[in-house]
């Protein structure tokens, strides 16, 4: 027998042993065998990480109107769907405004968190924004502020993670915000195939 490094074959007591080769991969992998008589041989692998967004359609404002710490869905951002099974980094900027009345002692706050189908994913809510005043004097206040959530988490194949939100005040105004000066939106990240764990 051949002592090249390229050969393969063993030599056993029940004849000649032919080594076989068999790749198989998950979501978002793919293999290129080499090519035929090529030595040594050279598998290429490759990683499709995909990607979702969900972008603020257009440009405007959405009044938080119902009652405190009561989500409602900010539907000017469209839904994201997960285009493939696997662990994903969620990524989302929230830019909340609220405005005080004049002359009141008043809080009002702004609180985002996102929905998986429908369900809120508990952990990843944020404060967007806060505004209070303990004095009964003073003309109307206002303030905006951008918040930022990121969490890394399992998703299957079709699930639709939607952004929303609710007030904590009914005395001013609270609002999402989104134009040229600050955007709100959501981004995905596919990272790695479902079963995969934390090093």
């Amino acid at each position: 027998m051949s002592s090249a490094p390229c050969n393969a074959l063993v030599r056993a007591a029940s004849g000649l042993l032919v080594p076989r080769t068999v790749i198989e991969t998950g979501p978002g992998l793919s293999v290129d065998p080499p090519a035929d008589g090529e030595c040594p041989q050279t598998w290429t692998l490759s990683v499709d990480a995909s990607w979702a967004q969900g972008p603020w359609a257009g440009v405007g404002t959405h009044d938080l109107d119902g009652a405190d710490r009561v989500y409602e869905e900010i539907t000017e951002v469209a839904p994201m769907v997960i285009p493939r099974s696997g662990v994903w980094e969620i990524n989302y900027a929230v830019r909340g405004g609220v405005q005080l009345p004049p002359n009141l002692v008043a809080s009002q706050f702004v609180v985002a968190a996102l929905f998986e189908n429908g369900n809120l994913i508990v952990g990843q809510e944020v404060m967007v924004t806060g505004l209070s005043r303990g004095q009964a004097t003073g003309a109307t206040a206002g303030a905006q502020n951008t918040a930022t959530g990121a969490f890394l988490r399992g998703f299957t194949a079709g699930d639709e993670i939607t952004l929303h939100a609710y007030p904590i005040g009914q005395l001013g105004i609270s609002q999402i915000v989104s134009n040229g000066d600050g955007r709100t939106r959501l981004m995905a990240h596919w990272i790695a195939p479902l079963g995969d764990t934390p090093s």
